[in-house]
């Protein structure tokens, strides 16, 4: 029994990397069932599941009409607002930015209207203002929404913002006999057979 200040050690299972056995074999099947035939489905609507992960990626270069937002580059950095490149700013860049908007207004910086302050950004020497648009690349797929989430927590470093997308397989026929002749019980986890003794020392000779 787990004390209060120690939490219980998570049983070993395929989704985190355990090896496969009767007990692993045994947790995965349920979890499939319940991720395409139980309650799991509430979640995603469709019997045919495959749990995809997949990873946020920014293109630029858009016009602003056709882009979800604007980004000032520079170099290799990027900021997502004005608001976000003033905060990065040193006191000096931003004196030179004050300074810059009191030339022809009786304001600083970030007193003057968002579209204002991105024309200035994009007049700065070295500054690119363009628009960005998001897209979600997939990075791998999994049988259980479990073994999907265990992925991003283990990689998330790697990737960056991560999510779990369901893809329905309902034409994969491939996929989907496979995964009904393991909830139906056709398809079982046997253990590979143990050499006896005789045939262990047979191979040694």
């Amino acid at each position: 029994m787990p004390t209060e200040n120690k939490p219980a050690e998570l049983l070993p299972s395929l989704a985190t990397g355990a090896a496969l056995d009767s007990a692993t074999w045994t947790d995965f099947v349920e979890r499939l069932r319940h991720d395409c035939n139980g309650a799991g489905v509430k979640w995603h609507h469709t019997a045919a599941a495959l749990f995809t992960v997949q990873t946020k990626r920014i293109d630029y270069g858009f016009e602003p009409d056709y882009a979800e937002g604007l980004v000032v580059c520079r170099e290799d950095c990027s900021w997502f607002s004005p608001e976000e490149y003033w905060e990065d700013c040193d006191e000096e860049d931003q004196a030179e930015l004050n300074a810059r908007v009191q030339e022809d207004n009786d304001c600083d910086f970030l007193e003057l209207a968002t579209n204002d302050q991105w024309e200035l950004l994009g007049e700065l020497d070295d500054h690119t203002v363009t628009g960005w648009n998001k897209r979600w690349e997939i990075v791998n797929s999994h049988f259980t929404k479990d073994a999907a989430e265990a992925f991003i927590r283990r990689k998330k470093h790697d990737y960056g913002e991560m999510r779990v997308y369901v893809e329905s397989q309902y034409y994969a026929w491939e996929f989907e006999a496979i995964k009904e002749a393991i909830l139906n019980g056709t398809l079982k986890y046997t253990p590979k057979p143990v050499a006896n003794a005789r045939n262990l020392l047979s191979d040694k000779l």
